[in-house]
């Protein structure tokens, strides 16, 4: 059985290229970004996507009812990665 990675951050960065090393070691990556446009672009690159915005509760609760869903609640591991670097002095 193909083990499910659940990431999020995946638009770009960390998320994008941890999402492209998983898949081409024979992971099935859902990938969750915040925008949908960068769901779309997920999508054409061939991985399972879905919009989830970790400072909107009812995204939360949509995207945990359709990766549970899509994983039939067996997933075998989430990289939260999703958020933002804030840099300072």
């Amino acid at each position: 059985m193909q083990k499910t990675v659940v990431i999020t951050g995946c638009s770009s960065g960390i998320g994008r290229v941890a999402a492209q090393d998983l898949q081409a070691r024979g992971y099935r990556v859902i990938a969750a970004c915040r925008k949908p446009e960068d769901v779309t672009q997920m999508r054409a690159l061939g991985f399972i996507a879905v919009v989830l915005d970790l400072d909107d509760a009812q995204s939360i609760d949509r995207a945990a009812d359709e990766i549970l869903a899509l994983t039939d609640n067996r997933l075998f591991a989430l990289f939260n990665n999703g958020g933002f670097g804030l840099y300072g002095p």
